[in-house]
């Protein structure tokens, strides 16, 4: 079965590198999405793909941050894994 997580980071690590590293987990993990600074300056993701890659994932995201996490059964359909990074 598949899940769609929406993520945010409130405290802002250092966000080009934390966004580089969520990218290429959510891209060894196979997940599908988006990850990027939200107007609110905070560290936007939302990931789709196997729950259990979206469980190992979340507690990548965890380590030593305490973000929002959103668990939908919906997923959008993204096919590939972007951020606002060049």
């Amino acid at each position: 079965m598949a899940k769609r997580a929406h993520i945010i980071v409130h405290n802002n690590p250092n966000e080009t590198g934390y966004r580089f590293f969520i990218k290429q987990k959510a891209i060894a993990l196979g997940l599908k999405g988006f990850c990027g600074v939200n107007e609110q300056k905070q560290i936007e993701v939302e990931v789709e793909g196997k729950d259990s890659s979206i469980e190992e994932f979340l507690k990548f995201v965890q380590k030593g941050f305490s973000p929002s996490i959103k668990i939908c059964d919906e997923l959008k359909g993204y096919v590939t894994m972007e951020s606002d990074l060049l």
